[in-house]
């Protein structure tokens, strides 16, 4: 297959006409047109496509095609993953982000993760994963030593990385924490973001910047009209919000009026209190979205923002009975907000430790199956006045069948304790520019 190809049918954005040849029995070749063999490649996995790069100039040429690369991302949304972050060892200083198809997860709740150096980062490179857009993930690093933060655009499937992006100093060393990012694409230029969000407690209000991650430049926007829940949660990756939507950033929070809100102090507030905050990122404005009017009590399970079928969805616990997902239909219009899910309590027990209050978990809906009949959960859990002998932060993911009403809790077998997991999917997409 090696060769040349004779060139035949036009193909993308080539110049001439192309196709490829296949010898078979005798003196007779098979010529496939390039719209056929794009076609066919456009459905494959990443790591097949880097290898037939190698069959010849016409499949490098076409796989290489920037118009490609952008049809093969969009199908590859029909294979979606999950990345894991986790620390592997105590003494190695370092995490890993590993990617698994959920395909896999779903047949099999036992997770082998591969035992790869390439999915291994080291510590000032990667403190946690802001996001993920189309199958780039942005990773925040940190040198304490000289206060300085910067960014990395990390493509795994094509095991390429950019250079660091976006240095910034934070003035004072551990002042980070007061710092909550998120990541996105916007569509109008083809540009990545990455947008910094900072706590400024003295004058209560909370400052915005843009990072355009093309011309490496940040620059202030208007101040975030509202204040994140858990601002000052040190964890890495909890909490961060801004979920990624059509070019647009999605925060829970509340009125900046009242301040910084901790672990205990946002049980007390009133529902109607809360809202959704889009920023656009084309124009770089907020929208402000109401919650579902389900949404009606305040309750021990604090409730969230993600992304389901490519929707806005919240959840939130109800009566602490069950656990309900809404879906906005309509992005931006508040009056379609519909019930998506609805899950007792009582289904979940099955699964959960005997001896810890359910209403100490916080649920993270991670992925719905196409057909709706799976939903793949994240259980967090955490409260400080857990006793010593009991985890203050344990994380799971939990399989549930949406027909049959019955969870799977997931366990992966090197025993890995896990720190949170982002949506993801493979593509071609460079991250360098």
């Amino acid at each position: 297959m090696r060769g040349k190809c004779p060139r035949k049918m036009k193909i993308l954005s080539h110049k001439t006409d192309c196709s490829t040849r296949f010898p078979i029995k005798g003196d007779e070749t098979v010529f496939l047109p390039d719209e056929l063999v794009t076609e066919v490649l456009s459905f494959s996995d990443v790591k097949f496509l880097m290898q037939m790069r190698c069959v010849c100039k016409s499949w490098k040429s076409i796989i290489s095609d920037p118009k490609f690369v952008k049809l093969h991302l969009k199908r590859s949304a029909r294979n979606p993953h999950l990345t894991l972050y986790f620390n592997k060892s105590i003494i190695y200083r370092g995490f890993n982000v590993v990617p698994f198809p959920v395909t896999r997860l779903r047949e099999n709740a036992v997770i082998s993760l591969p035992n790869d150096p390439h999915y291994g980062l080291m510590d000032n490179d990667c403190k946690y994963v802001v996001g993920s857009c189309n199958g780039l993930l942005c990773l925040l690093g940190y040198s304490p030593l000289h206060g300085k933060m910067w960014f990395h655009l990390w493509n795994p499937a094509i095991r390429k990385m950019s250079q660091k992006l976006g240095y910034f100093w934070d003035g004072v060393l551990g002042l980070y924490f007061s710092f909550k990012f998120a990541f996105g694409y916007d569509n109008s230029s083809h540009t990545y973001k990455v947008v910094m969000l900072l706590l400024d407690e003295a004058e209560n209000r909370t400052r915005a910047r843009v990072l355009n991650l093309c011309d490496n430049v940040w620059k202030p926007i208007q101040n975030f009209p509202a204040v994140l829940l858990h601002f000052c949660d040190t964890k890495p990756g909890a909490n961060d919000g801004g979920v990624y939507l059509n070019g647009s950033l999605n925060w829970l929070a509340h009125p900046s009026e009242f301040g910084y809100i901790n672990f205990y102090a946002w049980k007390k507030m009133n529902v109607k209190k809360f809202v959704i905050v889009s920023l656009d990122l084309e124009t770089e404005t907020y929208t402000k979205l109401m919650p579902p009017c389900g949404f009606d009590e305040m309750s021990p399970i604090e409730p969230s923002v993600c992304i389901l079928l490519d929707c806005l969805c919240f959840s939130n616990d109800y009566k602490k009975t069950d656990f309900v997902i809404w879906k906005m239909e309509e992005f931006g219009v508040e009056e379609s907000w519909i019930q998506l899910i609805k899950i007792s309590y009582q289904n979940l027990r099955s699964i959960h430790r005997g001896f810890v209050d359910l209403e100490l978990s916080k649920w993270l809906p991670l992925h719905l199956s196409d057909h709706g009949d799976t939903l793949i959960l994240a259980k967090m859990l955490h409260d400080p006045d857990l006793p010593m002998s009991v985890e203050k932060e344990e994380r799971q993911a939990i399989l549930y069948n949406l027909r049959d009403n019955i969870a799977v809790q997931t366990r992966i077998t090197d025993k890995i304790k896990w720190f949170f997991v982002k949506a993801y999917v493979e593509s071609l997409v460079s991250p360098t520019f």
